[in-house]
């Protein structure tokens, strides 16, 4: 009797969890065994296990330019134009793209409506050997463009791709990463620390390696892997610079591997780093954070397959990671992640995830709430909070400080308050000339700190500190630590900047003025 489409994932999804969570080797041996046949058992149910990641499947997503690069280069034919999805879209977005992309002399077929952006394409590539999508990136590239205009163009096709998982190595079915040992769950760690903020500061540090950049690559190519077949095109992991990617070992066969961003699409103040969660091998999920002197906004993402497994212990080495190896004394949690126009997070309770581990809603009447229903809940066991209860707790940010800082007394910085201020100050001074105005707070800024005004015009955050209206009146030692922080953000690895900020008391006293205020004040 054929096994139901059901039957399989749910076997598969138990054979996963054993993978990464095995109790004995010899339990682990006939997993991978099981695993090793499991594309064989699919073919039958093929075609209702699609978008499941199971070898064998398919996948079907609209992703993004550099995905799609990523994908023509690693998996080739593998991947091609889902054009049976594409031809549901109300207008042929790839036909306006190509008009970019041809001579003009070829505008009299690519412009009649009897020829199709997908049989146009048929037609160019024919001989060529290569798939329409590969074709298409071709076509795209050969015009010269920067990378920000071509990806734009690209994603505003909102193309669908298809990829075949047929003997795919990097399927969730077969996903391992080498591991040195692997670690057996005699007992599984499902509790919470009973004290987070203590737990991140007990004992001496696991080091923080960073990794080779052919060690690194293998990694952010693995993530890439894991994530696309969740429907997730995570910015930090797609744009992952291979120069600044570091291990953790958070133990028990945890590994988590800490990824910067690429050079030219950093941040202009906070520092942003995603995570790739790996146990015993298996990629089990995904995290991120957002750096700012002492404070780091910070989640983690349990794929759903593994969160009956040690989902609290491995945000617990997710904070400690980022407090003894990056100085971050305050962790934010944002209150997208815990269900503010997020179904997913108020379907898994994300609230009282974080609530348990010490977490505390910012805004004072949300924690009042919060402490309301946490005391309801205590007296009637077996209680839960109700979706509409969750979506008013998600109203607010969480916060824990493992300074011991209170709750009541957190002020948060609000960085989209520089941008803004930014803009205004171009508007106003140089009437919205933007390369003048870059190029005279350059020359300010470089007076100031001693940068020359070239070198100060290359750097992202001239601008911010030109808003510094004191800066030449403050002393050497000041100027100095920020003049550092501003070169650290362009190093070759972004923590040395995170490192420099935390040594800049002086611009931290201006942001929080600055950015924490009801609204920034006016720069003159």
């Amino acid at each position: 009797m054929r096994a139901s489409p059901e039957a399989v994932l749910a076997r598969h999804e138990l054979l996963c969890f054993r993978r990464a969570f095995p109790r004995s080797a010899a339990e682990l041996d006939r997993t991978l065994r099981e695993l090793g046949r499991f594309e064989r058992r699919v073919r039958p149910v093929r075609d209702a296990l699609e978008n499941t990641g199971i070898a064998g499947t398919l996948y079907r997503y609209p992703y993004g330019h550099r995905m799609a690069r990523w994908f023509a280069d690693r998996y080739g034919r593998a991947v091609e134009i889902d054009w049976a999805a594409y031809k549901r879209h109300r207008w042929d977005e790839v036909a306006a793209m190509l008009s970019l992309c041809t001579a003009w002399a070829e505008s009299e077929g690519l412009d009649d409506e009897d020829v199709p952006s997908w049989e146009w394409i048929d037609r160019a590539r024919r001989g060529s050997g290569k798939t329409a999508l590969r074709w298409l990136l071709d076509a795209l590239r050969r015009q010269g463009l920067d990378e920000r205009m071509a990806s734009h163009l690209y994603d505003s096709t909102n193309l669908p791709l298809v990829w075949d998982l047929s003997g795919c190595r990097d399927s969730v079915t077969h996903a391992r990463l080498p591991v040195r040992r692997v670690f057996y769950h005699r007992k599984l760690e499902r509790g919470r620390p009973h004290d987070l903020a203590a737990e991140a500061r007990r004992g001496p540090a696991p080091p923080l390696e960073l990794l080779s950049p052919s060690r690194a690559r293998r990694i952010l190519d693995a993530a890439r892997a894991a994530l696309s077949q969740r429907e997730r095109e995570f910015h930090v992991i797609v744009h992952g610079n291979p120069d600044e990617v570091y291990r953790f070992d958070a133990g028990r066969g945890l590994e988590i591997h800490v990824v910067g961003l690429a050079r030219p699409l950093r941040l202009t103040l906070e520092a942003d780093y995603g995570a790739f969660l790996v146990k015993n091998g298996v990629p089990i999920g995904y995290g991120y954070a957002a750096l700012l002197f002492d404070r780091a906004d910070i989640a983690i993402n349990v794929f759903p397959t593994y969160r009956a497994g040690e989902s609290a212990r491995a945000f617990a080495r997710f904070a400690a990671l980022f407090h003894r190896h990056f100085g971050q004394e305050k962790l934010v949690m944002r209150r997208y992640q815990l269900g503010h126009k997020n179904p997913e997070g108020i379907e898994a309770g994300s609230f009282w995830f974080y609530y348990k581990l010490g977490f505390r809603p910012v805004d004072p009447a949300v924690r009042e709430e919060a402490e309301a229903e946490a005391a309801r809940l205590a007296r009637r066991t077996g209680s839960r909070s109700g979706p509409g209860t969750l979506r008013r707790l998600a109203r607010s940010d969480l916060v824990l400080c493992l300074d011991g800082t209170p709750v009541e007394r957190f002020r948060d910085l609000d960085v989209k308050r520089a941008g803004l201020a930014v803009t205004r100050e171009i508007e106003r001074r140089w009437g919205g000339d933007r390369a003048r105005a870059v190029r005279m707070m350059a020359r300010d800024v470089g007076r100031a700190l001693g940068i020359p005004p070239e070198r100060a015009e290359a750097l992202r955050m001239t601008p911010v500190a030109a808003l510094v209206e004191d800066l030449p009146s403050w002393s050497e030692g000041d100027r100095g630590r920020l003049r550092a922080a501003l070169l650290a953000k362009e190093a070759p690895r972004e923590r040395t900047y995170v490192r420099a900020m935390l040594r800049a008391p002086r611009f931290e006293e201006w942001c929080r003025r600055f950015l924490g205020a009801a609204r920034p004040p006016r720069p003159r």
